[in-house]
C-alpha cells in the first residue's frame, strides 16, 4: 500500500531517511517501491483520499509515482504560509520543480537559477492584464470561428487547447506568434514531451541518467521544441534588448507582451536572446493545458447541467452591454466565475498541491521538526470534496460560490475562481500562489463566454452523462477524446454588440 503511515512528532527526526526506512525498517525491496510507485499511478485519487481520512488533523507518507512526499492535513496550511512562524527560505516551490521535472536532464538548470519567468507573470503580467483583454477577445473569436464557425460536432478538447495556445501565444509577442503554425504546434506540445522526458527517465539510477538521457527520443523531442523557440523569438528578444539599449524606444511606445516584459525586467546573464526565448518556452508548461483543461471541464458541467446555461447568457449579455470586452466585464461575472470555480473544484487539475521542498528545518505548532530534504505536498482535491467543508460535495452546484459570496461583504474576494484559501489550494497558496492564474481566469472566461452567446452545447447523440475523469497517479484531467455538439444561435440584438 503507498501510504506508509502516519507521522508523529516522536518518530519525524527519521524523515530524511524514508527511503531508507520504507526499505530497511519496513522490509520493502526495490520491487516493493516499485509496485508502490505503480500503485499509485493506477490509484493515486484512492491512496490521497485514504490518508486524508484516515490521517485528517495529522500527516502521512505516500510514495507517489516519483518520489516519497508528506502530505501534511489542512490544519497546517495557515502556520506554513505564515513568515513568522516559517522564515524565508524554509520552503522551495523552485526546489520542488527541479527535483520533479529533472532538470539537470531537461535543460532546464538554467531556467531555475533565475526568478525572471516567475516574476514577470507575478508582477508584469498581473499588472497588465486589463490592457491585453480586447487582443485576448480578438484571440479568441478567430480561434473558435475557425474550430467551429457555423457549428458542428467536434472533440472538445481539440478546440480547447486551440484557442487557449493562440490566447496565450498573442499575450506573449502579438499576432505574429499567435497565427504561426510552427510555433503553435511546439507551445501545445512542448509540456507533453517535457513530462515525458521525465517519466521516460525516473526508472534510471540517477548516476546514469546522463549517460542515457541524450539518446532518448523524448529529449531529441525537447530539443526541437527549443530550436522552435529560438527561431521564433530570439530575433524578437534581440532586437528588443538593441532598442532598449541604445535608448531608441520610449516607455508609452514599448509593446505590451510578454517579450517586452520579460526584456525589461531581465539581468546579466538572462539578457541572452536564446535564454530567453527559453524562458518564455518554459511559461507554456503552466499556461496551455491547464487552462484547456479548465475550459473542457465547466462545458462538460454545462452539459451536463444545462439549468445553468441561460443564467449565464443573460448575465454574459448585461454585462457586456454595460461593460464591454474589459476586465470589469470579467469581474463583473459572479455567477460565470462561480461556475468556473465549482467545476474546478469536483475537477481538480491534480491530486496533490502546494509541491514543496523542505530547505531548512520546518517546525511545526504540534512539536514536529521535518528536515531538510523532505517533500511536503497537501490533499488538495480531497480537502475540496470534504462533506465538512462543502455539503454535498460530489454535486454540481453551478452558483455555490455566487452564493457564499453574496452571502457576506466580506465574502465578496474570498471565493472568486482565482482566491485562494486552506479550502481552495487548487493554485496553491500564499506568496508562492500560482502567479499566472489571473490570467488563465480571463483566459477561461472569455472562451466560455465566447461560446455560450454563439452557440448552444450538447452532448452527441448516445451520450447521455459527463464523462469520467481521466485519473493517473496525482494528475487529473478531462476526457480528451469527448465530442460536444456546438449548435449556432441566432444572435439578438444585444448579442451582435459583442461580435
Amino acid at each position: 500500500m503507498a501510504v506508509l503511515d502516519a507521522v508523529s512528532a516522536d518518530i519525524i527526526a527519521e524523515l530524511a531517511a524514508v527511503v531508507a526506512l520504507a526499505i530497511f525498517a519496513r522490509k520493502w525491496t526495490w520491487a516493493d517501491l516499485a509496485k508502490a510507485k505503480k500503485d499509485f499511478i493506477a490509484r493515486g485519487a484512492d491512496i490521497i483520499d485514504e490518508g486524508y481520512y484516515k490521517y485528517k488533523d495529522d500527516k502521512f507518507w505516500v510514495q507517489t509515482a516519483d518520489m516519497p512526499r508528506l502530505v501534511l492535513s489542512r490544519k497546517f496550511i495557515p502556520e506554513i504560509n505564515n513568515n513568522k512562524m516559517v522564515p524565508d527560505g524554509t520552503l522551495s516551490l523552485t526546489g520542488a520543480l527541479k527535483d520533479r521535472l529533472l532538470t539537470k536532464y531537461t535543460d532546464l538548470t538554467h531556467i531555475f537559477e533565475s526568478p525572471l519567468h516567475n516574476d514577470v507573470c507575478k508582477i508584469q503580467l498581473t499588472q497588465h492584464l486589463h490592457k491585453l483583454i480586447p487582443g485576448m477577445h480578438e484571440e479568441t473569436e478567430y480561434w473558435i470561428s475557425q474550430k467551429i464557425g457555423d457549428g458542428c460536432e467536434t472533440n472538445a478538447y481539440d478546440v480547447m487547447v486551440t484557442c487557449v495556445v493562440g490566447i496565450i501565444s498573442r499575450v506573449y509577442a502579438g499576432t505574429g506568434a499567435s497565427r504561426d503554425p510552427e510555433w503553435l504546434k511546439t507551445a501545445r506540445d512542448y509540456s507533453i514531451s517535457l513530462f515525458a522526458a521525465c517519466i521516460a527517465l525516473r526508472p534510471y539510477p540517477a548516476f546514469i541518467r546522463g549517460w542515457v538521457a541524450p539518446y532518448m527520443e523524448t529529449q531529441k523531442k525537447l530539443k526541437e521544441h527549443l530550436d522552435t523557440a529560438k527561431r521564433q523569438f530570439s530575433p524578437i528578444f534581440a532586437e528588443r534588448l538593441r532598442l532598449a539599449d541604445a535608448g531608441l524606444i520610449k516607455e508609452e511606445d514599448k509593446p505590451n507582451d510578454m517579450v517586452q516584459w520579460m526584456v525589461d525586467a531581465a539581468k546579466g546573464d538572462d539578457r541572452d536572446p536564446d535564454r530567453l526565448s527559453h524562458n518564455l518556452l518554459f511559461l507554456t508548461v503552466a499556461a496551455i493545458h491547464t487552462s484547456a483543461a479548465g475550459a473542457v471541464h465547466a462545458l462538460f458541467d454545462l452539459c451536463g447541467n444545462p439549468e445553468y446555461i441561460e443564467p449565464l447568457r443573460e448575465e454574459i449579455r448585461e454585462t457586456f452591454e454595460e461593460r464591454g470586452i474589459t476586465m470589469a466585464a470579467w469581474n463583473q461575472m459572479k455567477r460565470l466565475d462561480s461556475v468556473m470555480k465549482e467545476s474546478q473544484r469536483i475537477n481538480h487539475p491534480g491530486v496533490l498541491s502546494f509541491n514543496r521542498k523542505v530547505e531548512k528545518p520546518l517546525h511545526l505548532s504540534d512539536g514536529t521538526t521535518i528536515p531538510a530534504g523532505t517533500m511536503v505536498t497537501i490533499p488538495s482535491s480531497s480537502i475540496a470534496r470534504d462533506p465538512d467543508i462543502y455539503p454535498n460535495p460530489e454535486k454540481f452546484l453551478g452558483f455555490r460560490f455566487y452564493e457564499l459570496r453574496m452571502a457576506k461583504k466580506e465574502n465578496a474576494m474570498r471565493y472568486q475562481y482565482t482566491s485562494t484559501g486552506p479550502d481552495s489550494m487548487q493554485f496553491g497558496h500564499g506568496k508562492l500562489a500560482c502567479p499566472g492564474r489571473h490570467v488563465v481566469g480571463a483566459v477561461i472566461k472569455d472562451i466560455l463566454a465566447e461560446i455560450l452567446l454563439k452557440y448552444d452545447v450538447s452532448w452527441p447523440a448516445g451520450t447521455t452523462q459527463r464523462p469520467k475523469n481521466v485519473f493517473s497517479g496525482e494528475h487529473i484531467g478531462p476526457d480528451r477524446s469527448q465530442k460536444i455538439v456546438f449548435t449556432k444561435r441566432v444572435a439578438d440584438k444585444t448579442e451582435s454588440k459583442t461580435q
